[in-house]
């Protein structure tokens, strides 16, 4: 029995860390969407929130899964640090459902006030789909998705390297990164750069609100796993095969009296 828990627990912290995150972000874009009705918003509120909750995500999972909470830095870790790949699959699995979890944690403390968006909205999609999904138009969202979720894995390979000075306070480190990707690329509806952060909420609000859910936007819902899945390769590679590289050479001539 000990032995099963101990195999199961690391899937178990993915899914515990992307509940967390999912709750803590999707609870600061629920109140974002709420208060926008009543002429009340913040991108900046709603990045730092998204910030902190990867923060708090890592940090409740890290000693135990090493806190990806997150497809794409699951898939890269797995592409270029030896992360096994018989756990991609349950790892991702579980990082989807926490997330799902979450959206359904953040409706039931906010279906009132997200309920009350329909109310004079225009034929399509309930309002408060918004609240746990991403929507923009299909190929800028693309590239946005990509770019930001470079930037951010390039980020986390970089703060986790093993010569990095901010791997001490990497969980806070990587939130911030976020935090900057979010600000300086994302939509009024905002970005993904997580797979499971927008499809097991778009599974939710899909149950609770409609298919529609799905083919809102041109059926943008592809976007935000593809999107991530791409850059986080991407940034990945770079740091690997360019920046590390290159870093350690530097090292060695440093060693070296060079």
């Amino acid at each position: 029995m000990s032995s099963l828990r101990n195999v199961a627990a690391p899937y178990w912290a993915e899914f515990i860390g992307t509940l967390v995150l999912t709750v803590v972000g999707l609870g600061a874009t629920a109140q974002n969407l709420t208060s926008a009705a009543a002429g009340r918003t913040s991108a900046l509120s709603s990045s730092v929130a998204w910030g902190l909750a990867v923060t708090l995500g890592i940090w409740s999972s890290e000693h135990v899964s090493g806190g990806h909470i997150n497809p794409a830095v699951t898939v890269a870790r797995a592409l270029f640090h030896g992360f096994p790949i018989k756990r991609v699959c349950g790892y991702v699995a579980a990082q989807t459902l926490g997330a799902f979890a979450g959206a359904l944690l953040v409706w039931a403390n906010f279906a009132g006030p997200l309920a009350e968006l329909s109310q004079g909205a225009p034929p399509g999609p309930h309002p408060a789909i918004y609240a746990f999904v991403t929507a923009n138009d299909v190929w800028p969202g693309l590239l946005a998705e990509i770019t930001a979720t470079f930037i951010f894995v390039l980020a986390i390979f970089a703060i986790t390297d093993s010569t990095s000075s901010a791997k001490t306070i990497a969980p806070l480190a990587i939130g911030l990164s976020l935090t900057a990707a979010s600000l300086g690329l994302s939509s009024p509806l905002g970005l993904a750069i997580n797979p499971a952060r927008d499809l097991g909420p778009r599974v939710f609000a899909a149950l609770v609100y409609g298919l529609d859910v799905f083919a809102d936007r041109s059926f943008y819902f592809w976007v935000p796993l593809v999107g991530p899945a791409v850059g986080g390769t991407a940034g990945a590679f770079v740091y690997e095969w360019l920046v590390k590289r290159d870093a350690e050479y530097q090292h060695a001539l440093e060693g070296a009296g060079a």
